[in-house]
């Protein structure tokens, strides 16, 4: 039995997905995808506990479009949702805030603290559920 969180990364670049993978698997059950169909399904499927989101996908919706999709729905609107962008914009950093992410991280991403970011909302969602 895998007690481990179940972690969702969402990102177009199989460089990040892979990096992501491989450090956060130690502590999360990791699922990646690369665009929004297979976003919608993986979704779908499983119940995650924690979703990392790049902004930019190059697809037909950007990572703040789906993470307000997904805060709407009242099954996932708890979910901790981390969006991961390459460009330290205050624009997008709003923006991903207004749809719901609970934080804004740029790449290059400083590994332990994004694993404490993690460990720290998913602690806070347990203390409040």
């Amino acid at each position: 039995m895998n007690s481990k969180p179940k972690v969702l990364v969402v990102d177009d670049e199989d460089l990040t997905l892979e990096f992501l993978r491989l450090l956060l698997s130690p502590k999360f059950e990791v699922k990646t995808c690369s665009n929004v169909k297979q976003f919608y399904s993986l979704i779908a499927e499983e119940k995650y506990d924690i979703v990392l989101m790049d902004v930019f996908l190059r697809d037909s919706k950007d990572g703040i479009e789906l993470t307000r999709e997904l805060k709407m729905k009242e099954r996932f609107k708890d979910i901790p949702v981390f969006i991961l962008s390459a460009q330290n914009s205050t624009k997008d950093r709003i923006h991903a805030l207004d749809a719901g992410a609970q934080l804004v991280l740029y790449k290059p991403v400083d590994s332990k603290f994004l694993v404490k970011c993690m460990q720290e909302a998913l602690y806070l969602r347990m203390e409040t559920t």
